[in-house]
C-alpha cells in the first residue's frame, strides 16, 4: 500500500480521477481526506461527505477548495466556522450572499461582514439584529455615510463605540458622542479621533476617571496621538 504522502500526492493531483478521489475520501488518514477535500476536481457528492469529517481540517479544506462547486456544501456545512470561510470566498455570488444573511449563527455574517463589497449586502448587514454583525460593518468600507451614521445612534453602545472609530461620521455626530450614556462610546471617540481636541477637552471632565485621564494626556501631548493620522491641522 502506498504511504500517507503518497496517497495525498494522488488526492492533490487534480489529474487524478474522480473515481479515485472518491475512494481516497474516505482513507483513514485526515492528511489524505484534506487534500481531497482541497482537490477543484473532487465531485460536489463527495465534498458533501468530507463537509461532515470529523476532523476540522477536513471540513475547512471543503471551503478553502478553489472549485466553484464547493461553494454550496460549504455553506451548507453543520460546521459554523465552515460556513464562515466560505461566506469570505471570493466567487460568493448574490444567491450565496443572500444564503449567508439568513444564516442563523451571528459569526457567520460576521464573517461576511468582513469583506463584502456589495452594496446590498452591506445594507443589509449594516440592519442586522445581532450587535456584532452591525459593529462589524460599520468598519467596512462599503459602507454608506447614512448607514454609518444610523449605526452611531445604535441602541447597543458597542456598536455606537466601533461607529465612533469608524473615522466615517460627521464633526456633529462625534460631538454627540463625545457625551454619550456610555464611557466605553466616550472613550472611543476619544482615541479614534485625537486631533480633536476640542473633544478631549470636553471628555477631560468626564465623571470616568480613565477617560478623563486620557483625555487630558491627549491634550498636553498632541502630536504623540496623532502621528498614526499623518499630517492633519490641530485644532486648537
Amino acid at each position: 500500500m502506498p504511504s500517507i504522502n503518497a496517497r495525498a500526492c494522488f488526492a492533490a493531483d487534480r489529474s487524478t480521477s474522480a473515481h479515485t478521489l472518491s475512494e481516497l475520501a474516505s482513507d483513514s488518514s485526515s492528511k489524505v481526506r484534506e487534500a481531497v477535500a482541497k482537490n477543484p476536481s473532487t465531485s460536489v457528492e463527495v465534498l458533501e461527505v468530507l463537509v461532515r469529517d470529523e476532523k476540522w481540517a477536513v471540513r475547512f479544506a471543503v471551503a478553502e477548495n478553489p472549485g466553484p462547486h464547493a461553494l454550496a456544501p460549504a455553506l451548507g456545512a453543520s460546521d459554523a466556522d465552515v460556513r464562515g470561510r466560505a461566506a469570505q470566498r471570493d466567487d460568493l455570488d448574490a444567491m450565496g450572499a443572500r444564503r449567508v444573511l439568513s444564516d442563523p449563527v451571528h459569526s457567520v455574517r460576521e464573517r461576511l461582514a468582513e469583506v463584502t463589497q456589495d452594496e446590498d449586502a452591506v445594507a443589509a448587514l449594516a440592519r442586522d439584529p445581532h450587535p456584532a454583525v452591525r459593529s462589524t460593518i460599520v468598519l467596512n468600507p462599503t459602507i454608506s455615510d447614512a448607514d454609518a451614521e444610523m449605526l452611531a445612534s445604535d441602541p447597543i453602545a458597542q456598536v455606537r463605540a466601533t461607529a465612533a472609530g469608524s473615522r466615517r461620521l460627521r464633526s456633529e455626530t462625534l460631538s454627540r458622542l463625545a457625551e454619550d450614556r456610555s464611557s466605553v462610546v466616550r472613550w472611543s471617540v476619544l482615541v479614534n479621533n485625537p486631533e480633536r481636541l476640542d473633544l478631549a477637552r470636553k471628555i477631560a471632565e468626564d465623571s470616568d476617571e480613565m477617560n478623563a485621564s486620557q483625555a487630558k494626556e491627549q491634550i498636553a501631548h498632541p502630536r504623540d496621538f496623532t502621528e498614526f493620522l499623518g499630517e492633519i491641522d490641530l485644532i486648537n
